[in-house]
């Protein structure tokens, strides 16, 4: 068992956003993206891989597949394998958003 506080990993910069890794095994990954006001994460993929976003504080915009879709805290998105998916932090307070990407098998 690990145990491990969300905090720990919120870690912000004023260059860009962040990327902290909490937890990782073989098959998956327990990570934290921490975005201040205005920083973005261009659209990408993740094949062979799905993707649990839970929205820890603030509030965003993701781009899925093209398509935007507004977030606030509490909030949850699942992405499969293939979708393009990009954040854009346009609100005034940090966000941090909790994700969790499992490797899917062949």
């Amino acid at each position: 068992m690990e145990k491990h506080l969300i905090t720990e990993a919120q870690h912000f910069d004023e260059k860009r956003f962040t990327k902290i890794n909490i937890i990782r095994n073989k098959n998956s990954v327990a990570f934290l993206l921490n975005f201040l006001p205005g920083q973005h994460m261009k659209s990408h993929n993740h094949p062979k891989r799905e993707l649990y976003l839970y929205v820890v504080q603030g509030s965003g915009v993701f781009l899925v597949d093209g398509e935007e879709v507004e977030v606030e805290k509490e909030d949850v998105i699942y992405c499969g394998k293939e979708e393009q998916i990009g954040f854009t932090n346009k609100g005034e307070e940090n966000v941090s958003i909790y994700c969790t990407m499992t490797k899917l098998s062949d």
